[in-house]
């Protein structure tokens, strides 16, 4: 039985802020960040706000988006790099906010590919039978990642200071990977269909942990013992350590493989796609798998500029987006890539019905 997306919704926090806002309390600017990223602007939430809240929310829109209620969901499937806590993950949150009953639910830790694979698992689940309607999130507050400690009031115009220059200084170490990401949540419904020619057509996902190390959070795990100390917290090891050279030499040739991969496993070609719903972590990598898959920006769009690296959100809230605007056609095909830490990547096919 096909597995049709039957209503789409998304979450984003009120709190814009743009490169000229950062560029306050480290040593950037606009041209700095757009030049490298094509990120102009992103959302962050209330202190107080987590992953599961922006879940919630969204799911709630794609339930009423898909004219269902909520007890017609048999399965939900969250996707995240940032839980609400360290352990458990978000997926029991979310359903207990939704008010979903005690069906099952799936946390997916993929990171950057987190919503593919949780789409293709919906896909498998409604597949065989085992559900029918499944419920699939991706939601991410990065906010508690950003180490802008007491200069977020001045990011987001609290107060009218200058930074000191220790926190002008940690501020700037970190601003290589700090600027690109976002918070922000994408959900679908998926359904069983009758239409037999609809839904997910083909799947391509990969692993490989010999590139594990190309975004690391080095300290907080059962590697460590203590699990957390102060002099981890010193030594920085909260925070993301990112390979940048190394994702981009990587992003730019494997999605593109498994978009040719997905390709042929289904028998079509490049010219069936009416869109290719890419991973948005940087402009430049959008560039780089439009360049390796010789098409326009039209095929492989972009929203990066407003609201940065969502990381498991990126693809839900895209795809909302294209389907408002009418770009998900009855009978397209939708193209689905993601490249992600762990590393992790892949390609699905989708017709819409």
């Amino acid at each position: 039985m096909p597995a049709v997306i039957t209503g789409t919704g998304v979450a984003v926090p009120p709190n814009e802020v743009t490169n000229h806002d950062l560029a306050r309390i480290m040593d950037t600017s606009d041209d700095w960040i757009r030049s490298r990223s094509g990120v102009v602007s992103r959302r962050f939430v209330d202190p107080g706000t987590g992953a599961s809240d922006l879940a919630t929310e969204a799911g709630n829109a794609a339930l009423d988006s898909a004219g269902i209620g909520h007890d017609d969901v048999d399965v939900l499937i969250t996707a995240t790099m940032t839980p609400d806590l360290t352990n458990p993950g978000i997926a029991g949150l979310v359903q207990n906010k939704m008010g979903l009953g005690h069906i099952p639910v799936f946390d997916i830790r993929q990171q950057c590919s987190g919503f593919l694979y949780a789409l293709d698992l919906a896909d498998a689940l409604i597949g065989s039978g085992k559900a029918k309607t499944v419920a699939v999130i991706g939601a991410e507050v990065h906010a508690g990642y950003l180490p802008w400690g007491d200069t977020w009031d001045i990011v987001l115009g609290k107060v009218d200071r200058e930074p000191t220059p220790a926190e002008y200084a940690r501020n700037t170490e970190h601003r290589a990977w700090s600027v690109l990401f976002g918070d922000g949540a994408g959900a679908m419904v998926l359904q069983r269909s009758d239409e037999p020619d609809a839904g997910f057509l083909s799947s391509s996902l990969h692993t490989d942990g010999e590139h594990f190390e190309l975004i690391i959070v080095p300290g907080l795990g059962s590697l460590q013992r203590p699990f957390a100390s102060e002099a981890q917290l010193q030594a920085g090891l909260h925070l993301p350590r990112m390979d940048g050279g190394g994702l981009y030499r990587q992003a730019v040739r494997l999605m593109p493989d498994s978009v040719r991969l997905a390709l042929d496993a289904s028998g079509l070609d490049l010219e069936d796609i009416e869109v290719v719903v890419a991973h948005q972590a940087n402009e430049r990598i959008l560039a780089g798998v439009r360049k390796q898959l010789g098409v326009h920006e039209q095929l492989v769009p972009s929203n990066i500029d407003h609201w940065g690296n969502t990381t498991a959100g990126t693809l839900p809230i895209l795809f909302h987006e294209l389907w408002q605007e009418g770009r998900i056609a009855p009978g397209s095909v939708t193209c689905f890539t993601a490249f992600g830490a762990g590393a992790h990547w892949g390609a699905m096919l989708y017709r819409h019905p």
